[in-house]
């Protein structure tokens, strides 16, 4: 039931297309009392501030005294006037200053009184969402919406109230496959199993007091779960390795299948290298695999550092990389250059003298 502290949905007249069955009295008249009671439209629906005039019409011999008696037992007196052939008609304008709910139109005439329930409705509104767009294969797929009606105060949160989940399949129609109830916020989240592509939608069936509401469509699309891929084997040599000289890089990209894992022919494989001390890895050459997954390259050693091989995937194939493999570069130490050449000597004059000389001379 809507609550006028949360403002909500649009007056309505009974016979609307409505989720809770309600009695559909042409009204308890008396032998003598009037009769053929009619309420147009129904049900009455409050859509804007302007309101929505509903007519009310009756047969009697007399005019008799006409009211309406809202869910609350408040009552509006009605004017009626002849309208040819023992017909009666009155109007009255309905508000958001109105309950909705079910009213009863009450006329008193020819000594009896005959009673005929409406219902008065607010508008609702019904936003959803289906996220991810492209999901594969048994993943979950979240569902949220939030529901709302219009009161003279604008959009409120309608809490408590069931909503439906359809599907429509791709060539196929809408079926309700669940439901769920809003939050005080009157929203609604749920996840289900992504099973194939097709439309997704949120629907209210309604209210004594509130229409019915469906959401946009919104469409997911299924794909096949992509196949596991491995890298395996990857080698980075020698190790380790002089500057300036060749590394080579070997490995061998699989795809796994019904038959376990087999090699994976006709891919790009990428080769990265993180230098030592370094947070960033580089590319530095591609490969394409042979028909055994095979893959290989050879570059010039410059510093150590880290490889591996990179794989981005591809259609029904999933991203995989190696695992890394360290090499040290080592960097010969310059040669000395030798030694400069040393000058010839000699000793070319001699003497001792005088000669001869006396002891302790």
């Amino acid at each position: 039931m809507l609550k006028r502290i949360h403002a909500v949905i649009a007056a309505v007249a009974l016979g609307g297309a409505v989720l809770v069955a309600l009695p559909a009295t042409a009204g308890a008249a008396t032998a003598a009392g009037p009769s053929d009671l009619a309420v147009s439209p129904s049900p009455v629906v409050v859509a804007g501030g302007a309101g929505t005039t509903a007519t009310f019409t009756y047969k009697a011999s007399e005019e008799g005294a006409a009211r309406l008696v809202d869910r609350d037992g408040r009552t509006v007196r009605l004017d009626p006037d002849p309208a040819g052939s023992g017909a009666y008609t009155a109007k009255y304008g309905f508000t958001f200053r109105d309950e909705p709910g079910v009213w009863r139109l009450q006329v008193r005439a020819d000594g009896g009184v005959a009673t005929k329930e409406f219902q008065v409705h607010w508008t609702t509104d019904l936003d959803f969402d289906a996220a991810p767009d492209v999901v594969d294969r048994g993943d979950r797929l979240r569902l949220t919406g939030a529901l709302t009606f219009r009161d003279g105060a604008g959009r409120q949160a309608y809490d408590g109230q069931r909503v439906y989940l359809a599907f429509k399949p791709v060539g196929g129609s809408y079926s309700r496959v669940g439901s769920v109830t809003t939050d005080r916020d009157g929203r609604f989240s749920v996840e289900r199993t992504a099973d194939r592509t097709g439309w997704w939608r949120a629907e209210f069936a309604g209210a004594s007091d509130a229409e019915p509401a469906t959401s946009d469509s919104d469409r997911v699309d299924v794909r096949a779960r992509a196949s596991r891929t491995r890298i395996t084997g990857f080698d980075a040599s020698p190790e380790p390795v002089d500057a300036g000289k060749t590394l080579h890089l070997r490995g061998r990209l699989e795809i796994s299948g019904f038959a376990g894992w087999s090699g994976y022919p006709g891919r790009q494989v990428k080769i990265l290298f993180k230098p030592a001390g370094g947070d960033r890895w580089q590319h530095v050459t591609t490969d394409w695999t042979d028909s055994h997954g095979r893959f290989s390259a050879d570059v010039r050693a410059r510093t150590s550092g880290w490889w591996r091989a990179e794989f981005a995937g591809a259609t029904g194939a999933g991203y995989s990389a190696s695992a890394t493999d360290y090499v040290t570069v080592r960097v010969p130490r310059p040669t000395p250059p030798p030694p400069a050449p040393k000058a010839d000597t000699r000793i070319v004059q001699f003497n001792a003298s005088p000669e001869p000389v006396k002891y302790h001379k």
